[in-house]
């Protein structure tokens, strides 16, 4: 939580820079992206499931964008559950800090454009934790899980789940007072045997780009841009070189890095060659 907030108020610092030196010259757009899963309730019938499923938002992805997006502090739901916890665990205040009225004007409106990396949906329920457990997941009381029948790729975490991406493109629409959207990551892995014909991420791109579209034309999301992640295989964090999300393989054996295109990278160039979905009757 200490880090968030100082990250959240040296995000302002850096927006106001911008602002006051640079944009005049330059005209150009400084944001924050956030990364976000959308969280659907695993009972949708329970009301203790669909409570998680708010509450996974807000510690998620409204951690960060309530300060910016909305009123310069911290939503209501972190506040009031890391304070009770907090006190419950016999301190004497809360372990998520107070920004001052101040730093509350400084940080509100430092946006100008909500930047969004998302893959995938998670199904939530409710959980209890003990009060003397201090951590992130027991102050959120909300255990993500997914469905057995959603399709997976090379990563754990990440399953193929195209209808959470409308979801959440519409929900920070009517959350945030409809911000305009560029997502700056989207995509899907494969590791292990390698194979060039990767039907299955052509699949995920066609069906999350067709979600985007539907919010786009069926509910008005604002969306100005879409990045896919990404151009070509490199280094992913923990995981190193085995997951791979590149439209071009990498040979990381091969001194000269050398790329090939796999069968997405055609799709997609047809894609943004079209600035849509390409017409089957134009061959």
């Amino acid at each position: 939580y200490v880090v968030a907030h100082n990250l959240i108020k040296a995000h302002a610092e850096a927006w106001h820079l911008y602002n006051e030196t640079y944009r005049a010259k330059q005209g150009g757009l400084i944001s924050i992206t956030i990364n976000s899963e959308w969280a659907e309730p695993r009972n949708p019938h329970k009301q203790d499931d669909i409570d998680s499923a708010r509450r996974y938002l807000q510690f998620l992805l409204g951690w960060f964008a309530h300060p910016i997006f909305k009123n310069g502090d911290y939503n209501e739901v972190m506040k009031t559950r890391i304070r009770e916890r907090s006190l419950a665990q016999g301190l004497s205040k809360s372990r998520l800090p107070e920004f001052t009225e101040s730093e509350k004007q400084r940080i509100k409106g430092t946006y100008d454009y909500f930047g969004l990396n998302h893959y995938t949906t998670v199904l939530t329920y409710n959980v209890k934790y003990p009060a003397g457990i201090l951590s992130y997941d027991s102050d959120r009381g909300v255990a993500p899980v997914t469905d057995r029948s959603w399709l997976n790729s090379g990563s754990f975490w990440l399953k193929v789940t195209p209808f959470g991406f409308r979801k959440l493109l519409r929900w920070i629409k009517e959350e945030y007072n409809d911000p305009p959207i560029y997502v700056t990551e989207n995509g899907v892995s494969e590791r292990g045997v390698f194979n060039f014909n990767d039907t299955w991420r052509t699949h995920y791109y066609r069906s999350y780009i067709n979600e985007a579209l539907k919010a786009v034309v069926l509910d008005g999301v604002d969306l100005r841009g879409y990045t896919a992640w990404t151009l070509m295989d490199n280094f992913e964090w923990a995981t190193g070189f085995d997951e791979k999300f590149g439209f071009y393989h990498v040979n990381f054996t091969d001194p000269s890095l050398p790329r090939r295109p796999k069968a997405s990278a055609r799709h997609y160039s047809q894609i943004i060659n079209c600035n849509g979905f390409p017409d089957p009757a134009m061959g």
